[in-house]
């Protein structure tokens, strides 16, 4: 009889745990979305509307960015000679090509000419737009002073955040463009 008492007892305490521990998944998995900034992400203290421009791109068309709305944008500002630019080039074309169907990535060269940017691009399957801003039209709307510097612009072309500097890892650029989504 003692037994199987403690063999109950056993059975609720390992029962007890289980929904312990699930109930801290559950609470863990649908209060995932990290703080911005945790994520390195700054609010603009006002809602300030995206400066539009136009630009040429590597592809020979044009883009404007007020044409793009209806879809968040990721505005990265960057230049061939940012090690931490080209760090983190990696991580938003596997983000252009897996959320493509949610947001544009613009990539805006600000210093290189269109030979040294093709050839930078040769070898790789290119998810984003890179546009290119010899004439300082867009960096000095966005008063871009160092690099790189990403914004987030959502779907009706207000900026919620920006970030200066590169992102720690592709994950971060991910968390980044998740909160975008989950407040547009």
């Amino acid at each position: 009889m003692y037994y199987f008492k403690l063999k109950k007892i056993k059975i609720s305490f390992t029962l007890l745990f289980i929904f312990i521990l699930s109930l801290c998944i559950f609470m863990l998995g649908c209060n995932s979305t990290v703080p911005a900034d945790e994520l390195g992400l700054v609010a603009p203290d006002e809602e300030t509307v995206a400066p539009d421009f136009t630009l040429s791109t590597l592809s020979n068309t044009e883009v404007t960015l007020s044409q793009l709305q209806g879809k968040p944008v990721i505005l990265n500002f960057w230049h061939l000679g940012c090690a931490p630019c080209i760090t983190e080039m990696p991580y938003l074309n596997a983000a252009s090509k897996d959320y493509s169907d949610k947001i544009t990535i613009l990539t805006i060269n600000a210093n290189d000419s269109r030979e040294n940017i093709k050839d930078f691009f040769a070898d790789t399957e290119q998810y984003f737009i890179v546009a290119i801003d010899l004439d300082k039209q867009a960096s000095s709307a966005y008063g871009i002073r160092f690099f790189p510097v990403t914004f987030f612009i959502d779907s009706q072309g207000i900026v919620r955040y920006f970030k200066l500097g590169e992102f720690a890892n592709e994950n971060n650029l991910r968390e980044s463009i998740d909160k975008l989504l989950k407040e547009d």
